[in-house]
């Protein structure tokens, strides 16, 4: 009954183990509620193509959270935040694995904008801070499709050359041959001359 027990336990754990890991990064902390920001696709004639969101944020408490998913390191990832409201102080934190792990920072003061580009592997969080409440602002997140990159390969197909002994000695083979006979008569003549000399 006691090993049975242990087997149960260890089985509860793993699975336990196993929602942790997929609940990560940015819904770990239950007090925090960020906003999924959903991308859809964008078109617009035949050069700029990707997904975007735009989103319009009346913010009335001190910090606001929202997370995106669905990026690839292959493709260009840009985020800006704009705002019309001249009271406007707003930080802006841009976050990857957890809250606390800040890769990109800056402020907005008045009306302006601000924005960064980047690429980022899967999704990220972004934390406003609000020092003046409410404030008024949009968002837009934006990413190119994913670049397709033919890699080279680092094998090379065997040609005639490579399988018949080599491609330089089937192209010297002249100066190869006309050196050996050269080698040879130098050979013979310095044996003919130490006969001599005995």
């Amino acid at each position: 009954m006691n090993k049975l027990f242990r087997i149960q336990l260890m089985a509860l754990l793993f699975i336990a183990g196993q929602n942790i890991v997929s609940a990560q990064p940015f819904n770990l902390d239950e007090r925090i509620k960020p906003k999924k920001l959903e991308l859809k696709e964008y078109k617009k004639a035949d050069t700029v193509k990707g997904q975007i969101n735009i989103t319009e944020v009346t913010q009335k408490q001190d910090t606001s959270y929202y997370f995106v998913k669905g990026f690839s390191m292959y493709s260009p990832t840009y985020f800006g935040i704009n705002t019309t409201d001249p009271d406007a102080d707003i930080k802006i934190n841009l976050c990857q694995e957890n809250w606390q792990s800040i890769h990109r920072t800056g402020t907005l003061k008045g009306k302006g904008i601000w924005k960064s580009q980047f690429k980022v592997e899967d999704d990220f969080g972004i934390m406003i801070i609000a020092n003046k409440k409410p404030v008024r602002y949009v968002l837009t997140i934006w990413s190119g499709i994913e670049m397709k990159i033919d890699m080279p390969s680092v094998f090379k197909d065997a040609d005639e050359s490579a399988t018949k002994g080599g491609g330089w000695f089937k192209k010297n083979m002249t100066l190869v041959i006309i050196g050996i006979v050269a080698l040879i008569i130098i050979l013979f003549l310095l044996f003919k001359l130490k006969n001599k000399k005995q």
